[in-house]
């Protein structure tokens, strides 16, 4: 008898709905909310879903926190190194 992971590798659209990433407002109160998505998605990935929808959410996170300036470009690189580019 075989066991099913419990998260399963996806590269399927409906995996994660359509999402406004983007918020108004600037500053620490959308950092955090970025914050807390990014730790979410990159949870997913960890957990090992592979969707190629979910890395661009990462991606489009990890671009609006570089321009609120709550991280800078070498931080980027290194989060993407160590979740994405396993």
């Amino acid at each position: 008898m075989s066991r099913r992971p419990v998260v399963e590798p996806s590269d399927d659209e409906e995996d994660f709905p359509e999402q406004d990433w983007e918020t108004e407002g600037s500053g620490f109160a959308s950092a955090e909310e970025f914050i807390a998505q990014l730790n979410v998605s990159l949870g997913s990935i960890k957990a090992g879903n592979s969707s190629i929808k979910l890395e661009k959410q990462v991606f489009s996170l990890l671009d609006s926190l570089v321009g609120l300036g709550a991280i800078d470009k070498k931080q980027k690189k290194k989060i993407v190194r160590d979740y994405i580019g396993q």
